[in-house]
């Protein structure tokens, strides 16, 4: 493997960050149509071809899957995350009985790996906690003087999602809970997008775990995918949402884990006949799972919807996976825009929805386009801004902090870059 492959392949992860945070904006522009909000709400009635079925129904829901599209935030965040650590483990296991290869269980030293403390767990600590808390703070007072400026308004003409953004509370005590990230309950409404930053600060703490876990599982490794998978589709049936999203962080640990081992197989494939085909049914799976519920959603009905909803959690990992391991799909997420949008991803997922309601309201149901036309590159630049002036210094603070707690180890640059591309 050349030295460059690891550098493109964590530059299309990357990338498809970008191409998630731009879903995630695209879902909540297409929401202030009233009718595209209301087949969002019920499929009942949606006339084929119409403005509500082509965004919710048919294939180019994949376009609009930004529910959908946070799961892979979730699968890449445990996936980059879990990656750091592991290289600095002391040992790295052979294939032995119930892993890829099944040969011998013996273990060999990882080339260039540090000893078993060469993970700095104090430094680490203080670094992912400020590299996250400090934007999401910005973000809320940003919110917050948003919708202070264009008071929220519900006249019951703006459809079903946009008449639930009409009363957030401005309140101190609400405004510290939604900046503190886990320190809400339900789902906040002043930034209602920080929902999914609280499922990724509650990882980041219980990382340690996630290594573990990681590590553990490299033996048995197929069965370790099905019993997540099974914890998912049960909190999916049981409503539970620690279930529900938790196994995706796991699930991308895994492919960490065993990265190495699925390279070695991704690229004995791709030198096989009908290999390039293989992948490109892989590459093709992974949408397809993650918006199968909406392709179904007509024919339907309990419990069989929610084990549709359930499929979204392996169309997130086939997703990530893909990028992970197919070179062709790395070097097509390599261009300058795809780097750019995966750069201030965070931010821009941190700053679009004030934005968006703020125009959709202003320009009204009647004439939502125009909302749109104005937040989608409005949000695009807030997020630039965001970026370089609140973001940047957010990371450079992160790492003199951890560099401060450290337990007497190397500077924490290296992983501080690694760690960088799991958070939106």
């Amino acid at each position: 493997m050349s030295a460059a492959e690891p550098r493109t392949r964590l530059v299309a992860l990357d990338a498809l960050r970008g191409v998630a945070a731009v879903v995630v904006l695209v879902h909540h522009v297409s929401m202030t149509a009233p009718s595209v909000s209301a087949a969002y709400s019920s499929s009942a009635n949606v006339a084929i071809f119409s403005t509500g079925w082509w965004a919710t129904l048919s294939p180019l829901k994949i376009l609009f899957a930004g529910p959908e599209f946070v799961l892979v935030f979730f699968v890449l965040s445990g996936f980059v995350l879990v990656l750091s650590p592991l290289r600095r483990w002391p040992w790295t296991p052979r294939s032995g009985p119930g892993t890829a290869s099944g040969r011998g269980a013996d273990t060999e030293p990882v080339l260039g790996a540090a000893p078993a403390h060469g993970y700095d767990w104090l430094a680490y600590y203080p670094r992912r906690i400020i590299r996250l808390s400090i934007p999401v703070i910005v973000s809320v007072a940003l919110a917050a003087i948003w919708i202070t400026l264009v008071p929220r308004t519900v006249t019951g003409s703006e459809g079903a999602w946009m008449a639930k953004q009409g009363s957030p509370d401005l309140g101190i005590g609400n405004l510290l809970r939604e900046a503190s990230i886990v320190g809400f309950t339900g789902r906040p409404d002043v930034n209602p997008p920080l929902w999914s930053l609280a499922w990724e600060m509650w990882f980041s703490l219980l990382l340690p775990v996630g290594v573990i876990l990681a590590v553990a599982t490299r033996r048995w490794t197929l069965a370790w995918v099905a019993v997540m998978l099974g914890v998912s589709t049960a909190g999916y049936l049981l409503g539970a949402e620690p279930l529900m999203y938790l196994p995706a962080f796991g699930l991308g640990a895994l492919i960490a884990a065993n990265l190495s081992t699925l390279q070695a197989r991704s690229a004995r494939l791709l030198e096989r006949p009908g290999g390039t085909l293989v992948w490109g049914l892989i590459a093709v799976s992974g949408p397809v799972l993650l918006i199968a519920y909406w392709l179904a959603r007509p024919l339907l009905s309990e419990p069989w919807n929610s084990l549709a909803l359930a499929l979204r959690v392996p169309g997130a990992v086939l997703i990530v996976a893909t990028v992970a391991l197919w070179p062709p799909v790395q070097r097509l997420l390599s261009g300058r825009l795809l780097r750019w949008l995966g750069a201030i991803s965070f931010s821009l997922y941190l700053v679009h929805f004030p934005v968006v309601v703020t125009f959709a309201q202003l320009f009204g149901p009647e004439h939502w386009w125009w909302g749109a036309l104005i937040s989608v590159p409005l949000s695009l630049v807030l997020a630039q801004l965001m970026y370089r002036w609140v973001e940047l210094p957010a990371q450079a603070l992160a790492t003199r902090a951890g560099a401060a707690f450290s337990a007497g180890h190397p500077r924490p640059e290296a992983a501080t870059a690694s760690e960088n591309p799991a958070t939106r």
